[in-house]
């Protein structure tokens, strides 16, 4: 079987990632374009990835003629991207968050109608809340009360990257980061969010939030603490997991595991995992239904879930974007 063709729009360090994550994959696909306005940061990837390089993505596009392309730039060029993509019956990987509003990733959805889209939402992948999952699954935590995540650390190029431009982000750390924990909270309850209260504020002198703590509710009754901040030095990534049975905690930072501990349980069970990281397992899960036609984990419809949410929580915190 012919290795899939791959082309990259957009250079910048998450592009680097999904190159390495394609990279480990290559017996089954190879990168044939990298496409930047910026031609150096191209080039950049180029020489370590291989693939042809380029200023316009639609000429690489036409060029390559790739079976599948990895959207990486800022989300205000997801669309466009997007439409580029779906003209020529590209299959698409599209990098979170799915677009700066609703609209737009509404928009994003009905190009792609009849041709593979998956959105970005890595930690889908990550094993330890797969294993999760399968202990909600399976019954061992009882019936789910709540969960907590947090994701924050300081952010060293805040003020200085498009990441805090809101024309070209959308918004700050709420869309940027709280699309992750959106997601999270949909893949373990199984269910859809249906009320959102959100709070945001600025510390640092910048045109968006880079701190926003959001209170949300599935239509089953779970209710989720999703917090997340640019400001705060000491990072931390975890979601704790509660249930009526007992307690799960996926530590990011703690050996890539999940441990959890039931009603009667007098220690904690630890779980580690050797497998490839959330990013390979993304790359691999997107080739997979680009070889095979099937709809992939995170669909158009999650990335509409989600943005829904965000609009929700923007207009909840007075901070609609």
């Amino acid at each position: 079987m012919a290795k899939i063709r791959i082309a990259v729009i957009g250079a910048g360090g998450i592009a680097g990632i999904h190159l390495r994550a394609y990279a480990a994959h290559a017996q089954r696909c190879e990168i044939v374009g990298i496409a930047d306005v910026v031609e150096s940061a191209a080039r950049e990837k180029a020489a370590t990835y291989g693939g042809e390089v380029f200023t316009d993505a639609e000429a690489m596009l036409d060029a390559v003629k790739p079976d599948a392309v990895s959207i990486c730039t800022p989300p205000k060029y997801h669309l466009p991207a997007v439409r580029a993509g779906a003209a020529r019956d590209i299959a698409v990987l599209c990098e979170k968050p799915p677009a700066r509003t609703l609209a737009e990733t509404g928009a994003i959805v009905d190009a792609m109608s009849g041709t593979l889209l998956q959105f970005a939402f890595c930690h889908r992948f990550h094993r330890p809340l797969q294993a999760a999952q399968e202990l909600i699954r399976g019954g061992k935590l009882g019936e789910l009360v709540q969960i907590e995540n947090r994701f924050a650390f300081r952010f060293a190029r805040a003020g200085k990257s498009w990441f805090t431009e809101a024309d070209v982000a959308g918004g700050g750390v709420l869309i940027d980061t709280l699309v992750h924990s959106i997601d999270i909270f949909r893949a373990l309850t199984g269910d859809e969010i249906e009320r959102t209260e959100a709070a945001v504020s600025t510390t640092l002198p910048i045109e968006v939030e880079d701190s926003a703590s959001l209170l949300v509710k599935s239509a089953g009754g779970v209710i989720g603490s999703l917090n997340c901040s640019w400001v705060t030095p000491v990072a931390e990534a975890i979601v704790k997991i509660h249930g009526t049975e007992g307690q799960a905690v996926i530590d990011y930072d703690a050996d890539a595991g999940l441990r959890y501990r039931l009603a009667d349980d007098e220690d904690w069970t630890m779980q580690r995992f050797d497998a490839p990281d959330r990013f390979e397992a993304q790359a691999d899960h997107f080739l997979s239904c680009v070889e095979s036609g099937e709809e992939p984990l995170v669909s158009g419809a999650d990335g509409l879930a989600v943005m829904r949410v965000i609009e929700s929580a923007y207009e909840s915190a007075g901070n609609g974007s």
